[in-house]
């Protein structure tokens, strides 16, 4: 049986010629190793080049959801197109296909789709003939036929899933880093090399706010128990291998990240509604405006959350028509520490609060879950944060 690896690179490993070349030379390589490869692709470089997402995104002024789909669909089927020549050039049959022509069903929803099934006899089929299948990620077809999209960092996704559907003997992401860290090192300069951490932990990060792999690519490979392969573009080498289980590193924290920026708002109840009443209105009327909320935290006829930066404006003027007395705090950003073996652990909480206090920072709210402990901070004081809970739980 013919060995298969589904590997990935991204936009900025594809920006130009030469960078185009070097993928080409990683996939002879990993052809000695594995017979087939599906290599999966996101649009070339970033805003501002040529072929870039934003930068199509920048040719019209207002699309439709369905337009915006369509057109940012272009920028990977164009990455695919060009690939499977640079690959041909360098003798490796090959041939280029759509997310969908790759046998990928979303369920339809415009710009942030997520992948209902995929029909893996095209890509088996094709792999009986040609070496190397280049797929475009980030998309598929609806029930209705239409193209769209699956959200940003959708190219991971679309890697993952279908090596969990191929049943893929690899998945290999390749990335411009030398690693997963436990820290940003652009905020944390002491962070520390990963070089394995499970899909649970990797998941929590990246849904935390870490830019390394997407959130639903990780849960994909949780739930097909599948191991990643995260390598250096550079040289080639894995830097950090993503398991299924909990992995025993000595430690039970995997690593301490930062959200995006988002504004709390504290509204009080009206006198004549239950606080039950009084919650399910505010946040179904939030939620109904399309704006994602966060950090939710009721007391009282108090009810707390926060909101992504972008919509404060927008969700200052929801609450004034209304009438409901509220408060807005901010920027903020959400600190947490992420770790499944946290889990049943005492004082860690504790310790997480004694760490920001100790370092002169006010943690306006927080919250937990099994596998992580959050605090919202002021945005300004961010990096000390990180840096102070990295001291206190990764380098301890």
């Amino acid at each position: 049986m013919k060995k298969l690896a589904v590997i990935k690179f991204g936009g900025t490993c594809l920006a130009q010629q030469e960078d185009r070349r070097k993928v080409a030379e990683h996939c002879v390589r990993l052809l000695d190793e594995y017979q087939r490869l599906v290599i999966v692709v996101s649009a070339m470089g970033r805003s501002g080049d040529s072929y870039a997402t934003d930068t199509l995104l920048g040719l019209v002024s207002s699309p439709t959801p369905r337009e915006k789909d369509s057109l940012m669909a272009c920028g990977e089927i164009i990455s695919a197109v060009v690939l499977a020549g640079e690959l041909r050039q360098a003798g490796i049959s090959a041939r280029a296909l759509t997310g969908w022509e790759a046998g990928i069903a979303t369920d339809g929803v415009a710009c942030n789709s997520n992948i209902e099934f995929i029909n893996r006899e095209p890509l088996m089929k094709l792999l009986d003939e040609y070496q190397c299948a280049v797929v475009a990620g980030f998309q598929g077809k609806g029930p209705d036929g239409v193209v769209t999209t699956l959200g940003r960092g959708g190219s991971d996704t679309t890697a993952i899933a279908l090596a969990a559907a191929l049943e893929a003997d690899e998945a290999i992401l390749f990335k411009n880093l030398e690693s997963v860290f436990t820290a940003d090192p652009e905020r944390v300069p002491e962070a520390q090399k990963i070089e394995r951490i499970s899909a649970e932990d990797l998941r929590q990060l990246a849904w935390q706010g870490a830019n390394v792999v997407h959130p639903r690519a990780a849960e994909i490979a949780l739930g097909a128990e599948l191991e990643i392969q995260v390598r250096s573009y550079s040289d080639g080498h894995i830097v950090t291998k993503i398991e299924p289980y909990v992995v025993k590193s000595g430690r039970y924290i995997s690593g301490v990240v930062a959200g995006p920026d988002v504004y709390q708002f504290t509204t009080e109840g009206r006198t004549n509604d239950t606080p039950s009443e009084f919650f399910a209105w505010v946040f179904s009327m939030v939620a109904d405006a399309g704006i994602s909320m966060d950090m939710f935290s009721v007391f009282g006829k108090k009810a707390v959350f926060t909101v992504p930066a972008p919509y404060k404006k927008q969700v200052q003027e929801l609450l004034g028509k209304t009438g409901i007395s509220f408060t807005c705090t901010g920027p903020c950003t959400k600190i947490s520490i992420v770790g499944a073996g946290m889990h049943d652990m005492k004082g860690v909480m504790a310790r997480f609060s004694k760490t920001l206090a100790n370092a002169g920072i006010n943690m306006l709210q927080s919250v937990d879950s099994h596998a992580t402990i959050s605090g919202l901070v002021p945005l300004e004081q961010r990096d000390i944060a990180l840096r102070e809970l990295h001291k206190e739980f990764i380098e301890k």
